[in-house]
Formats: structure tokens, C-alpha cells, sequence
């Protein structure tokens, strides 16, 4: 839970002493010299006086401060880690400046006492003396002299805590250089284009009587009886025009008119006047046992007039005739009526004669640390329907055609690596990335990093003669607060982003005049469409969908719903379209995480191949996938990311239910099925998921025999940090074994697979001093205080605490031995921060007089 600082009322403040007396007493409250006031003002003053005194005696600074406060103080060294630790008490904090006896130190205490008094007396005037010493960063003002209402108290803060012997020597420790073994899962957006375009176009504009006609208005409605389909009951007919030589003007009543229908062709006619409507792309809209409504889109609209005069006009959409059908009871099907309606036709002023097949090129990078040692490289790929694909990386052609876990990792190396993907061939409407396209690479870094998930770096893309489709399945792990996306293009006519929730795609923002090649989407248009189909609490359970469409749009009344420009409709716009990658294409999403990191925290990766739950190994798909994962007592859980492939078949109806946590028992997620899932990533939303020190599993569920997963061609990634600092622990009268300034220690550790030895200088030696050679199973954690920093430390950076107290006695399994590595090798420990020598064995007590008061 985060913190963000609270103040303590006078109620609460009384609860927190009857606490504080019976958990820990280090000093004694005593009363003042000064005259007692009998008031109830100056009694409640005197015992809020107190409370606040204990509070700051008792609780951690941490904890009553926000963690954006703390990190300031340390940065500035306010707060000296060498010192003192977050997690002392703030009086704590002070009583051990004072004894360094250093006006620097001194002034820090004050700095911190300030804030802290600011925050706790609202409302009240205020001053703390420490040692008959105050200042005005301490101070109100010095009008109690003139007020009857002061409530003061005053503390003894020791050196000695309660049962305990008098202060010698404290550790910490925390590392300053390591190597680990690192992963990357590099899962590939899904990236499409059109599969052919228009390369010989006819112009075919509306014409009256082989004229081009300019046409201003065009509609059409008519409706036939329930089992009359024959004979129109209403409707209407408008047509406005204009031409070199006159004028086209109909306004028609279609009551009474005449009904036929042909094969593609439904035919209005009244004896003296003709209309034909050309329809195609039917759509089941509706159905029953007995009944069945299509839908047809009106490809073309044919006008006769008596004389013999014609208006021919070529329609994308807008125009759409819908029939419906009944069973009579011979088991016949007939239709029973139509009707048509318009919308907003989309004239079409160019037909295409002939199609050449379209190519697809995208290009990323994959950024590895400059001193990354590459261990092994994995790559699976899936293209759209069979098609050809050159990918390269580096420059390297790895394979020509998609292909599962294909060794790759000669072509990685260190820093920049360039990926490459151009598709060619196409087999089917569309081109490009299918689910199941990812990179596994592993290597060894001794400057570790974090990706920032709310940072997505759009790929560069160049299609040859149609639109782009691009799915980002983004993730963040935290609360999502809003979303960005710039894009930098050429080429382009219209931008539409649509938002998905499995089923469908929900236009969230369309742009159909673009007149610049760049596009900048703030926040609030985002959620302006955004909003209307989820919430922000929902975008931050798991991953979601965001699809970029340039020159390309939804039309789910189609057999073929993603339509491409230059092939599917406005065949004319068959240029060259280029998405210009990040740094100038981008998706940004600010959020706020779930893990605060700090510098010393040690991101860790582990990848996962998936395996089927439904026991049949001989079938690449499964309805059930699940992969388990195992997490160190002391990690600190981030996200879980699986890369996953999907199979269908029709439009399948039901649910994927995701189980998590000790034997995958725990229901946490349920969705509809996603037609469009590439990726299912969560951070840990209840506790019964992602739990440290124990075997955790995943388990994805399709509730449909029609939609199943394609374990084989997935991959999971399990995101956590090991913290690298070990703050002070107990007091023990001894530093080190041998009275020494630090060890030369050797410890195990197991980083991919195979436990080895190294050795690390621990502890606080001057140049002119030498550590003792010491091995970790030489350690005694019970009674030195570099001993215990050390073992401390070495659990949090991964080695198994329930393993080492299972086998107390048996040192080869405390932490950091030969039965209990660590998951880093250590490069660097900070001397300092390993040990502190020459704490006082005892401090000095000071006295800390709390006034308080309203009036003056």
C-alpha cells in the first residue's frame, strides 16, 4: 500500500500511545518545570503534546511521510543511507545525527523534523527542543511566552532499546555492481496489409446518358407487405444531378411499384420507369427456425426513365437492400418481403481492371545493454496465410517462410539489434504478422535493465499499394490514467483507431481528410472515444487492444470486415503508404505502477514454453494452456506476459476464464473470447496470484470447442525484481569474524541453470587494510553484524529462506552457499554500506521537548 503522508487527528494520536506503551518504551516521558495549567485546553494540548512524541519515537519514517518524500531526502542526503535507514523511528534518526556530533548531520535531523511537524500540527503553533537547542526550522514562533494554553512534553532518547543490550555494531548492505542473466520476450505486434491492389484502373464516375453526372443528393427506401414481396407499399425514389448539358432531378414515389428478383439484381419497375439495384456481400443479420434476413450491400444503381434516358451509378457502401426469408411448410425456403434503406452512400468513381500481388516491409529494433553477452536467441514466426517472408535480422536472413523455435542466436549481439520482415506472395486478402510471432532472447548484462511498458515503439512500415492494420496489445502494470499516440506517415488519406473488446472493433477516432503526414492524438480525444466502450479500471486489469488502421477501415456488415484501400474499396488510392517508426511513430500511456522501484532493485526475467491441459499431446491446439513458475521468497512480483496463439474456426461464442496462484486454483479473470488475442498480460491484482516463495500456475480456458489455443507457438514471461539492499538489522556486540575490516568471500550463485563459485570484497576496509578470506558457509549470522548483513542480503537476492531454516545446521544451505545460490553474480558491494564499524556502542541520550499551543 502506498503512503502519500496522513495526519493524525487527536483521537488517533491517543490510540497510537496506547500502542506505543505497550510495545516498546525507550524513553521516559518526563513532566516539565514549568507551572501545570489545570485547563482542559492545556490538558488536551499536553497529551497531544505526548502523543505526537511517541508517534515520532515509535513509527518508521517511511511510514508517515510519502515514499516521493523519502526518495527526495535521499537523493539530496538528508536521509545517509550510511547511517540511518527509512525504516527508523524519526527521533531514532535524530538521536543518531546528534551523536555524530557534525552541524551538517544536525541540520539534516532538522530538515526532517520540520516537515514532519509541519504536517502533525495543523492548526496548532509549535516548538521542538533537542538538547536545549532549537532554530527556526524547528519553531512556529515564540508566542507561548503569552499564551496560557502550551501543552508541552519531553522525551530521553537512549541508545538502549527495552530488553536489549547498549548499541555496538549494525550492518547493511547493498550492491553497487552485479552480472545476472537477463530475458526478453519481444512479442510482435500484428501487423497486415491488403494482399493484392488495383494496378489498372477504370474511371467509371456517375453518368446520365454517358455524361459525367455530379450527383447531389441520392436516396433510396421501399418496403414490400409481409408475404408480398411482389408489390412495394411505401418508398420513395430522389435523385439530383448535374451534367454538362442540364440538370437531373427525380423525386419518385415507389407505392405500387413492382418487385423482381435475380440472381445479384433486385429490380423496381412501374411500367414506364426502371430502377436496378446490383447488390452484393450478403449478411445474415437475423435467423430462426423458420425464418432468415439478409443483408446485401448496393454495389450499383441503375435509372430508366420512359425515354430511354439512364443514370448509372457505382456505389463502396451507403445503399443496402435487406430480404427476408421464411419456411413454408413443405420445408421450402421463399422470400417473404425486402426492403432497402440508405445511409450514406459512398459513390465509387473508379473500377479496377487488374490486381497485382502487394508487399509488406516492417522494421523494428531490439536494444540490449552495450555490454550484453548474448546466451541464446529463439525465434518463432507466423505469417497471415502462408505467404513468403524475408526476415533478417542484422541484416542475416534467418528463414523465408513462418517457423517455430528457430535457433537464432548467432545473429544478436550486444546494443542495437535491427529486425526486418518483408512479406511478398501473398496467399489469401492479407499479408503479414499471425499470433504466434515472438522473440525469446537471453544474455548475460551487468547493467540490468526495465523496459518501460508504457512506452510502445511503433514499427516502421511500408506497404506497397494498400492500407495498414496494426494491433497493439498493450500493458501496463498499474493504473492506467491516460493514453497518447503520435504517428508520422506518407501516403496516407484517412486514420482511424479502433479500440477492442474481443468481438469486435469500436471506433474510438476517424480522420478521413488528412492533409499533413504527421498526427498527434492527446489524451483527451483518445478518451473521448475511448470511453464510451470500457473504463480506465478495466484497461488496467490486463492487456487491451488498440488497432491503428491507415487507409483501412472496419466494416463489419462485410464477409471480409478489415477492408483495405487500393484493394477492397477507393481502388484509386494505390500509392506507396509508409509509417514512419518510433522515435516519430509512438504510443505513450502514463500510469501509476503497482511496484515503486528504487535504485537498488534488480529486474529479473524468466520465459516459459506452455503446455496443453487437456492431456493430449499429438494436437497443436489446446483448449486449456497453462505454464508454472516458481518466485524467490524476498522477490518483489511485477507482471506476468504470455505471448499467445489462437485457432478458431466461424465466430465462436463463450468465455476464456484465466486461473492463477497455487495449483492455478484461483479464479481471477474472465472474458469473452477474443477473436483478436496476441497477448494476456496482468500484474498482481489480488494476493492469492503471483505469490513469492511459493510454485505458482497459469491456466488460460476457451469454453468453446470452436476456439482453442496454440500452446506450442506461445511463450510466457514472468517479471519481478530482487532488491539489492539489505537495510540495518539487529545490534551485535561484534563487526566481523577475526575482528576483521571485511571478508574476501566466496559464495554460490546460479544464474542459467548451473550452480558456481566467485568471490566479492565485503565490508569496510581502509586501502591499507586486507579482508579475510572467508566463505559464505563460514558465515555466523547470529552473532556479527557483517555476518548478518551479508545473509540478509543474500536473500533478497534470491536464495531460498524456507530451504536454509529446513536445514539449520547444514551450511551448505544458508544463503548464498553450494545448496542455496544466489540468482546474481556479484561484481561490486559498496564497502561502506556493508558494515558500519564504528557506530557508538553507546549514544548519547538526548532530550526532546515538544510545545504546543493555539492561543499567544
Amino acid at each position: 500500500m502506498r503512503r502519500r503522508g496522513f495526519i493524525f487527528t487527536l483521537d488517533a494520536l491517543l490510540s497510537w500511545v496506547l500502542v506505543a506503551l505497550v510495545l516498546i518504551s525507550i524513553a521516559s516521558v518526563v513532566e516539565t518545570s514549568m507551572p501545570l495549567y489545570t485547563s482542559t485546553m492545556q490538558n488536551e494540548n499536553k497529551a497531544l503534546a505526548e502523543g505526537i512524541l511517541k508517534t515520532f519515537r515509535t513509527v518508521p519514517l517511511n511510514q508517515l511521510v510519502s515514499p516521493e518524500q523519502i526518495d527526495d531526502w535521499i537523493n539530496k542526503s538528508v536521509l545517509d543511507l550510511t547511517y540511518v535507514s527509512p525504516d527508523m523511528p524519526p527521533l531514532q534518526i535524530v538521536a543518531t545525527y546528534w551523536a555524530l556530533n557534525n552541524p551538517t548531520y544536525r541540520q539534516n535531523a532538522e530538515k526532517i523534523m520540520s516537515a514532519l511537524l509541519s504536517n502533525f500540527t495543523k492548526g496548532y503553533k509549535y516548538q521542538l527542543i533537542i538538547n536545549n537547542y532549537t532554530s527556526p526550522y524547528l519553531t512556529f514562533d515564540n508566542s507561548y511566552e503569552n499564551a496560557t494554553d502550551v501543552g508541552s512534553a519531553t522525551m530521553m532518547v537512549s541508545g538502549y532499546l527495552l530488553n536489549t543490550n547498549p548499541r555496538g555494531y549494525v550492518a547493511k548492505a547493498y550492491l553497487t555492481k552485479i552480472v545476472t542473466d537477463q530475458r526478453k520476450l519481444v512479442g510482435i505486434q500484428r501487423v497486415l496489409a491488403g494482399g493484392e491492389y488495383c494496378s489498372n484502373l477504370e474511371y467509371t464516375p456517375p453518368t446520365f446518358n454517358w455524361y459525367p453526372l455530379e450527383v447531389d443528393l441520392l436516396n433510396i427506401s421501399y418496403q414490400t407487405p409481409p408475404d408480398d414481396n411482389s408489390v412495394v407499399s411505401e418508398g420513395r425514389f430522389q435523385l439530383r444531378g448535374r451534367y454538362s448539358g442540364g440538370t437531373v432531378n427525380a423525386d419518385w414515389d415507389l407505392n405500387g411499384w413492382y418487385v423482381y428478383y435475380y440472381n445479384g439484381l433486385v429490380e423496381l419497375y412501374n411500367g414506364n420507369l426502371l430502377i436496378n439495384l446490383y447488390i452484393t456481400s450478403p449478411e445474415v443479420i437475423d435467423r430462426g427456425s423458420t425464418y432468415e434476413i439478409e443483408r446485401y450491400t448496393v454495389d450499383e444503381v441503375y435509372v430508366e426513365d420512359s425515354y430511354g434516358n439512364y443514370v448509372d451509378i457505382h456505389l463502396n457502401s451507403g445503399i443496402y437492400v435487406e430480404i427476408t426469408w421464411k419456411k413454408n411448410w413443405r420445408g421450402r425456403w421463399y422470400i417473404s418481403s425486402s426492403k432497402a434503406y440508405t445511409t450514406n452512400p459512398d459513390i465509387r468513381y473508379y473500377s479496377c481492371e487488374d490486381y497485382d500481388d502487394n508487399s509488406l516491409n516492417v522494421n523494428f529494433t531490439i536494444e540490449l545493454p552495450s555490454d550484453a553477452y548474448v546466451t541464446d536467441a529463439i525465434l518463432n514466426l507466423a505469417t497471415r496465410a502462408g505467404e513468403n517472408v524475408d526476415f533478417k535480422i542484422n541484416g542475416n536472413t534467418t528463414t523465408t517462410t513462418g517457423v517455430r523455435a528457430l535457433d537464432v542466436t548467432q545473429y544478436f549481439h550486444n546494443s542495437t539489434n535491427t529486425i526486418s520482415a518483408f512479406f511478398y506472395n501473398p496467399q489469401w486478402y492479407e499479408m503479414g504478422f499471425g499470433s504466434g510471432s515472438w522473440i525469446d532472447i537471453g544474455y548475460v548484462t551487468s547493467t540490468p535493465q526495465a523496459d518501460d511498458p508504457g512506452l510502445v515503439r511503433l514499427y516502421s512500415v511500408t506497404s506497397e499499394g494498400t492500407g495498414i492494420y496494426y494491433l497493439n496489445s498493450l500493458f501496463v502494470p498499474g493504473k492506467v490514467t491516460g493514453i497518447e499516440i503520435n504517428l508520422t506517415f506518407s501516403g496516407v488519406h484517412e486514420v482511424r483507431v479502433y479500440y477492442s473488446n474481443g468481438t469486435a472493433l469500436n471506433l474510438i477516432y476517424e480522420n478521413t481528410s488528412i492533409t499533413r503526414n504527421n498526427l498527434y492524438l492527446d489524451n483527451s480525444t483518445i478518451m473521448a472515444g475511448l470511453l464510451n466502450y470500457t473504463t480506465l479500471e478495466d484497461l488496467s486489469k490486463k492487456n487491451f487492444n488498440i488497432v491503428i488502421m491507415l487507409d483501412a477501415e472496419y466494416d463489419p456488415t462485410k464477409s471480409r470486415p478489415v477492408r483495405y484501400a487500393g484493394q477492397d474499396y477507393h481502388v484509386e488510392w494505390n500509392n506507396e503508404r509508409v509509417l514512419y517508426g518510433y522515435p516519430y511513430s509512438w504510443i505513450e500511456i502514463s500510469y501509476v505502477p503497482t511496484v515503486m522501484t528504487n535504485r537498488f532493485y534488480i529486474p529479473m526475467e524468466e520465459t516459459y514454453e506452455l503446455s496443453s491441459g487437456d492431456g493430449n499431446v499429438y494436437s497443436d491446439i489446446a483448449y486449456t494452456m497453462l505454464f508454472s513458475y516458481y518466485l524467490p521468497n524476498k522477490a518483489i512480483p511485477w507482471y506476468v506476459d504470455v505471448w499467445s496463439a489462437i485457432s478458431f474456426s466461424g465466430y465462436p461464442q463463450g468465455t476464456t476464464t484465466i486461473y492463477e496462484g497455487l495449483d492455478g486454483s484461483y479464479k481471477f479473470l474472465e472474458f469473452p473470447l477474443d477473436l483478436y488475442l496476441i497477448r494476456v498480460a496482468y500484474t498482481r491484482l489480488v494476493d492469492e496470484i503471483m505469490v513469492p516463495g511459493q510454485t505458482n500456475e497459469f491456466k488460460i480456458v476457451s469454453s468453446s470447442a470452436d476456439y482453442g489455443f496454440r500452446y506450442r507457438d506461445s511463450r510466457a514471461i514472468v517479471h519481478y525484481f530482487l532488491n539489492g539492499y539489505a537495510p540495518y538489522g539487529d545490534v551485535f556486540t561484534y563487526y566481523a569474524q577475526d575482528n576483521a575490516c571485511g571478508y574476501n568471500l566466496t559464495y554460490w550463485y546460479n544464474m542459467t541453470g548451473n550452480v558456481k563459485n566467485d568471490t566479492v570484497i565485503v565490508g569496510n576496509c581502509k586501502p591499507s587494510e586486507t579482508p579475510v578470506n572467508k566463505s559464505v558457509e563460514e558465515l555466523d549470522p547470529s552473532n556479527y553484524a557483517l555476518d548478518d548483513a551479508i545473509v540478509r542480503l543474500f536473500l533478497q537476492l534470491g536464495a531460498d529462506e524456507d530451504r536454509w531454516k529446513s536445514h539449520l545446521g547444514d551450511s551448505e544451505y544458508i544463503p548464498g552457499g553450494r545448496e542455496n545460490p544466489i540468482r546474481v553474480r556479484l561484481i561490486g558491494v559498496a564497502g561502506k554500506a556493508i558494515g558500519i564499524r564504528n557506530v557508538p556502542t553507546s549514544i548519547e541520550p538526548i532530550t526532546v521537548t515538544l510545545r504546543i499551543w493555539r492561543g499567544g
